[in-house]
């Protein structure tokens, strides 16, 4: 929109009006906000009328920039903005907002602000005024409607450990364990589609295993933070065992296809492929390093690195006779051990399982002090 020189603010406000093209406006009200010299501001408040009853439906604010120069007024649409009243009423929720600012009720507030109509901030008083009279499972009932709707929840960490610091150690307990109960499920879950999508991004699951160590089993107490035991050499994992605390590395390969062993029918035998092959060389030089570094490591960082054990996660099952032939080669394996990514699901499965039912005080001791195979 443009007029020449020698209109004036009258002539712009009826140009704003006439550019409206909605066949339902009603009545149009104006008003200018700022006035000049060169900078204007005009807000145009629109009535939009229901086309079968003619009665109001909503409304629509305009607030339009137009720039006064020499050569005439030009409108600025990037510094325009139009309101709309209906579904959400944009143009309420900025009434009330100016509103309780001129009221002084947001003084001291920080970050993004909620604006209830009062009708509704009348039902969350009378809402809060019954929670006391409310019953245990009802509250819960509550709970579960409120906690899924929580946005933005960083800035309320504050709030919740005000909250948690003044509710009844049990139940702040009993929420911990559903939480981490909750968290451990998704992590599990997020392994499994990785393995079935056979995925081959190994990143993925080294960050993941890192966040989550109670996937290797319960027989392990501590993972170590440290990666770089070598000069040279960067291990994936390194474990403390619970029974003998005893450290162990664990590589962690991909969930591929591939057979692991190879069937030599002369021999009616079989034998590690070549990928299986590559990775026992590495881990044997990882676990020879280690154990030649051995003095200097416990010196410097007080971890003995004696009688040091390696675990191997590469591949799949791949059926019962790679199966068996697994369980052989790992029978005559020193310090090594072979598990597939099938495995580690199944342990990973197993201590949720356990952690699960102790949390719901059923007895799944036994088996946490069981160093178990995965088999």
């Amino acid at each position: 929109m443009s007029l020449p020189p020698e209109s004036n603010l009258d002539d712009v406000k009826v140009r704003i009006r006439n550019s409206i093209k909605n066949p339902n406006l009603g009545s149009i009200q104006q008003a200018v906000l700022k006035e000049g010299p060169q900078a204007f501001r005009i807000a145009t408040l629109m009535e939009i009328l229901n086309p079968n009853t003619e009665e109001l439906h909503h409304y629509i604010l305009k607030l339009d920039s137009i720039d006064r120069k020499k050569d005439g007024w030009f409108y600025k649409p990037e510094k325009s903005i139009t309101l709309n009243g209906e579904n959400p009423n944009e143009i309420e929720l900025l009434f009330r907002f100016l509103q309780a600012h001129h009221e002084g009720r947001l003084s001291g507030s920080t970050g993004e602000l909620r604006i209830l109509k009062s009708r509704d901030y009348e039902k969350l008083g009378d809402l809060i005024e019954l929670v006391p009279d409310l019953a245990s499972p009802d509250m819960i009932e509550l709970i579960k409607l409120i906690v899924p709707r929580i946005r933005d929840t960083n800035s309320y960490r504050e709030e919740f450990v005000e909250v948690f610091e003044q509710s009844d150690p049990q139940i702040v307990e009993h929420i911990a364990v559903a939480a981490q109960l909750v968290k451990n499920q998704k992590a599990f879950e997020l392994l499994t589609r990785l393995v079935e999508s056979e995925d081959t991004d190994e990143q993925k699951y080294q960050e993941l295993l890192v966040k989550n160590p109670w996937m290797f089993g319960s027989e392990y107490s501590e993972l170590l933070d440290r990666r770089k035991w070598t000069r040279d050499d960067n291990l994936d994992f390194m474990l403390r065992r619970t029974t003998d605390n005893y450290l162990e590395i664990v590589e962690i390969k991909t969930p591929f296809t591939d057979a692991l062993f190879r069937y030599d029918k002369s021999h009616d035998s079989y034998y590690p492929s070549s990928n299986l092959s590559k990775v026992l060389g590495q881990v044997m030089r990882y676990i020879t390093e280690v154990e030649r570094k051995r003095d200097s490591i416990l010196a410097q960082d007080s971890f003995d690195t004696l009688k040091i054990r390696a675990r191997i996660f590469i591949g799949r099952d791949g059926g019962s006779t790679q199966l068996e032939a697994l369980r052989n080669f790992n029978d005559h394996l020193h310090g090594i051990e072979v598990l597939t990514f099938d495995q580690l699901i199944r342990i990973a499965d197993r201590v949720l399982k356990i952690f699960q039912r102790e949390s719901f005080g059923e007895n799944g001791a036994d088996e946490l002090s069981q160093d178990q195979g995965p088999f």
